[in-house]
């Protein structure tokens, strides 16, 4: 699949500006503002744009003690969103990441949190949160009538899935995915959300013990 192109200096300064301003946020809450990559898409079928920052996991377990789930702290998300003036959603996923919603483009309903597709006794599945209030979200009026909840639902979670691009999905999960299918959508809360945040924290602190015995060996 094919994004749509996005101008790129039309974003610039707002690109800039989130980059500059997400450091200072996370500094202010003790956490180290270290990315591995940025990345600017846009979804063609809803025309919604997305800068990611993609968090360097790696290099965040190697030289601190911060949890992960530090940097999904609800208090935490919802200074970035008040200092940015955008909405941000939080994804775990092969890195985790936040997403800063520049534009919703056609979508009247994002999630606050996306867990990335995973295969659970044959079935694929996604797990995601959704929020009544969420911060800087104005939804345009829909007829009730022509569109239902839960198609809101799968509308935003289409869209994120197909600008995740850069997660390496076994190939029945990618080849579901290319042809138009979404998986089975889970609605679950921050709490549920935050368990899957701590596989990550429980895979730093594996490796970290594996690094220290195989420095021992080698010492």
């Amino acid at each position: 699949m094919t994004l749509q192109t996005i101008d790129q200096q039309h974003f610039d300064q707002d690109v800039r500006q989130i980059k500059a301003q997400v450091s200072t946020v996370l500094k202010k809450w003790g956490l180290l503002p270290r990315f591995k990559r940025w990345r600017l898409t846009q979804d063609p079928s809803t025309g919604m744009i997305v800068l990611f920052g993609i968090l360097n996991n790696s290099y965040i377990a190697t030289h601190t003690s911060i949890p992960f789930n530090d940097y999904f702290n609800p208090r935490v998300l919802r200074d970035l969103a008040n200092e940015l003036q955008v909405e941000v959603v939080s994804c775990n996923s092969d890195g985790l990441r936040y997403a800063f919603i520049l534009d919703r483009g056609q979508l009247r309903k994002l999630p606050t949190h996306i867990d990335f597709p995973f295969i659970d006794n044959g079935k694929l599945l996604v797990r995601v949160v959704y929020s009544e209030n969420p911060p800087f979200a104005p939804t345009p009026p829909v007829d009730s009538t022509m569109v239902n909840d839960h198609t809101l639902i799968r509308q935003g979670v289409g869209a994120f899935l197909k600008v995740f691009d850069d997660i390496k999905l076994k190939e029945d999960v990618t080849s579901k995915i290319s042809v138009g299918g979404l998986p089975d959508i889970v609605v679950i809360d921050e709490a549920e959300f935050n368990k899957r945040v701590e596989e990550h924290e429980a895979n730093r602190q594996r490796i970290k013990r594996i690094r220290k015995l195989f420095d021992e060996t080698a010492g």
